[in-house]
């Protein structure tokens, strides 16, 4: 019986680190896939507190043989790695000519686990 009990414990300590184990990014705005005039700002919403560890944005430039995106020119972005929050608010510092971009994200959630991604809009002309 001490071995069911043991055993229930150390399963029940093993879910519950699966549970937490990586921020997943929720809707974002502009949100993925999206047709829209430059935005000033990208809101980042995760499940869970976070600290961005890196963060690129990048034009499309079209897609590679293989399917893969192929990268053009990467628009500055400042973002601050001390910041933890659920939401965080990136500043668009130039306007984003019409085109495909796409924003690639990395993070460190309160747990201490690292999360990337990446989220792709359209900045339609006039």
């Amino acid at each position: 019986m001490k071995q069911h009990v043991a055993l229930s414990f150390v399963l029940a300590i093993a879910l519950c680190g699966l549970a937490h184990a990586h921020a997943k990014i929720i809707p974002t705005v502009p949100a993925d896939g999206d047709f829209v005039a430059s935005p000033q700002s990208l809101l980042l919403n995760f499940d869970n507190d976070v600290s961005l560890t890196g963060l690129g944005l990048h034009t499309i430039t079209g897609v590679s043989a293989e399917g893969r995106t192929v990268e053009g020119k990467v628009v500055g972005l400042v973002f601050d790695p001390t910041v933890v929050a659920r939401s965080i608010v990136i500043e668009i510092p130039e306007t984003l000519l019409p085109g495909e971009y796409y924003l690639l994200w990395r993070c460190i959630a309160a747990d201490s686990h690292f999360s990337t991604g990446e989220f792709f809009f359209t900045v339609k002309s006039d």
